[in-house]
């Protein structure tokens, strides 16, 4: 899958500086915030767009390496400039932050619930019905991360989630009621680095409608009458 263009989601140029990333990311979020955008099923893909792109590009050293990725030629003028003074080794050095091996926890983070089940009859008293969600670092690290959703009808909270060692943070999803689509199975996802958490998410007490059309298996079929072309006299 190609990566996003995260210059282009946030609408600015290639050499901005961090605060005009800054206030185009807040700028373009308050149009796409699922809260002020409830007819929009896309909301949330926006608004999670708009969120790894600034987490990229507001943090320096997460910035180099995507340039360094998806615009070699930036890259390029960077290091051509370097390259003209005459202590350039130091510069590399000071500048070009070294590959960070992949974090192992030394336990895994604990996601609660395992399984968020609704039933109909909550749907039917109310308009959202939340559940909470609890994750507990059991690790020495501090666990960075952000949520998204598998279906427009679950909703889930819009920025990062931070985690001490040790500690636990507790959000919420909500199930919309109107915008439900049947057999009803959905999904959030935690990402964190290297981890993934996953939780279904299940509407139960649904019975699908079977209707007869002609009244039931005893009642005899009587084809409708058709009507007889009227001529012009």
């Amino acid at each position: 899958m190609r990566e996003q263009d995260h210059y282009a989601v946030l609408e600015v140029a290639a050499d901005a500086s961090a605060d005009e990333i800054k206030r185009q990311y807040r700028r373009l979020m308050r149009g796409v915030h699922p809260d002020a955008n409830r007819n929009d099923p896309a909301a949330n893909r926006k608004a999670a767009r708009l969120n790894l792109a600034y987490e990229t590009l507001s943090d320096e050293s997460r910035r180099r390496e995507y340039d360094e990725r998806t615009h070699p030629h930036k890259a390029h003028r960077r290091y051509a400039a370097w390259a003209e003074m005459p202590d350039w080794e130091d510069i590399v050095a000071e500048q070009v932050a070294p590959r960070r091996p992949r974090h192992l926890h030394t336990a895994e983070p604990l996601l609660e619930p395992e399984e968020i089940e609704v039933t109909v009859q909550e749907l039917q008293s109310s308009p959202r019905v939340r559940r909470r969600v609890r994750i507990t670092n059991r690790c020495d690290c501090r666990l960075l991360g952000d949520v998204s959703t598998s279906e427009p009808w679950v909703w889930g909270p819009i920025g990062d989630i931070a985690v001490g060692p040790g500690a636990t943070a507790e959000f919420d999803v909500e199930i919309v009621s109107r915008k439900v689509a049947f057999p009803g199975i959905s999904r959030v996802v935690v990402v964190a680095g290297d981890w993934t958490g996953v939780i279904p998410v299940r509407i139960t007490g649904y019975v699908p409608t079977v209707r007869n059309r002609y009244g039931g298996a005893q009642t005899q079929y009587v084809p409708p009458r058709r009507r007889r072309a009227v001529r012009p006299r």
